[in-house]
């Protein structure tokens, strides 16, 4: 049965260093809902909870949709404050947020139901740098973070001098999986396709996620048939072991080599413009933009408590 909601508040910004990705997939929500004939407000949240709670009780919405990403966003806290309100919003609630943000004790669930993961250890970064004792290659990136912000490929120690560790005081060190960088989108517990992102140069960091004709999405990817099951059961498994509602993306590396598929991280609220992996895979398999949002829309709640 459809939900009446009428009047829907699009959240966005945000003030982790997404900020702009938000604005965009927030922006983009916003559109379609108000195509879909939804009456919507949209607020730029900064981080100052009052002007929220004063924004939302002046707009008094029947649902929020988040189109936040990053800290305060994707990681329990705004999902605290609506349940709080009783106030349905889209995306995963306080749980399955906080547990995918950080990306040490997801690996960890995962790991333990089957899911390969690149072996992972965490550090305190300063400790680390002094007296690095993990195998090179390896990944460095922030327990809590997206966008690939943070992430640094290390080859040789003299390398770790280089990084400006701006991201808190923990590190995740990652063994380094070399191949083919895939991402699966999964709506209402059902893996839509696999993108295989292709780099022209470097990896997939965030310039090159964010940079026009830097990277390209090979989609459906041409990988075999067998990792294509493998990894769409993966994300379907890592949606469920988490509990995630409404739509997630899971990031995986293959090793065309060794024919090894490893989880990189599940993201609880990916990118949201119409151009972002999850709308495109949608498209593929016959699912619009505003259909997308709509279904979102539609399946928003907050944790009963």
């Amino acid at each position: 049965m459809k939900k009446d909601f009428q009047k829907t508040c699009v959240l966005k910004g945000g003030f982790s260093t997404e900020r702009e990705i938000s604005l965009l997939s927030g922006s983009g929500m916003a559109e379609a809902a108000r195509s879909l004939g939804y009456e919507v407000s949209e607020f730029d949240f900064t981080g100052d909870v009052y002007a929220l709670l004063a924004f939302l009780k002046a707009e008094d919405p029947d649902c929020v949709i988040n189109g936040l990403h990053g800290a305060g966003g994707e990681d329990g806290n705004i999902q605290a404050i609506l349940n709080l309100l009783k106030i349905p919003y889209t995306h995963s609630g306080v749980l399955a947020s906080s547990v995918a943000m950080d990306k040490y004790i997801s690996g960890l669930i995962f790991q333990q139901n089957g899911i390969r993961v690149p072996k992972n250890r965490q550090y305190y970064w300063e400790a680390f740098k002094a007296k690095p004792d993990f195998p090179l290659p390896f990944v460095i990136k922030p327990i809590n973070g997206g966008s690939s912000c943070g992430v640094f490929i290390i080859n040789k120690l003299s390398e770790l001098d280089k990084v400006e560790w701006t991201y808190g005081d923990k590190v995740l060190v990652s063994e380094y999986i070399p191949g083919l960088e895939l991402s699966i989108g999964v709506l209402d517990g059902r893996a839509l396709e696999v993108t295989n992102i292709v780099v022209k140069k470097g990896f997939y960091d965030y310039k090159n996620k964010y940079t026009d004709g830097a990277a390209y999405h090979e989609l459906p990817a041409n990988i075999p048939q067998k990792v294509r099951r493998e990894a769409m059961a993966w994300a379907e498994k890592t949606h469920a072991l988490l509990e995630c509602r409404g739509v997630t993306r899971t990031d995986f590396r293959y090793n065309d080599v060794t024919k090894e598929l490893f989880v990189l991280e599940l993201n609880t609220q990916p990118g949201m413009s119409p151009l972002s992996l999850v709308p495109e895979q949608a498209k593929l398999v016959g699912i619009s933009f505003e259909e997308l949002v709509e279904r979102l829309i539609q399946e928003a709640c907050y944790d009963e408590m």
